[in-house]
């Protein structure tokens, strides 16, 4: 029996440069990423030597523990989709107050 389900969290690590500042706004960008991408949650992660250290890694959670206790392996995410959350992630402002709506 195969049971088949799709990638529906990612975390984010950030460039090595701006690890301070992607610290300082991780809620706003969790909630922006949220917005942005409906039906996904993120969590953003602390700075990790995976990816290119100068952009921002996007890593599908591909395992999930199925109603057996048993763990599976989620279906890959399209390229697409990890491109268009990384570029998503370069076009946040991390500047901006967070008093100010995202």
């Amino acid at each position: 029996m195969t049971i088949e389900r799709d990638v529906l969290q990612f975390i984010v690590v950030p460039p090595y440069e701006q690890r301070s500042a992607v610290a300082a706004a991780k809620e706003r960008l969790e909630y922006y990423l949220g917005s942005r991408f409906p039906g996904y949650s993120f969590r953003v992660g602390p700075f990790a030597p995976v990816g290119d250290e100068e952009e921002f890694c996007v890593l599908p959670v591909m395992n999930f523990l199925g109603d057996d206790g048993r763990s599976y392996i989620c279906t890959e995410p399209n390229r697409w989709l990890l491109l268009a959350i990384a570029q998503a992630c370069k076009e946040f402002d991390l500047q901006r107050p967070a008093h100010f709506a995202v």
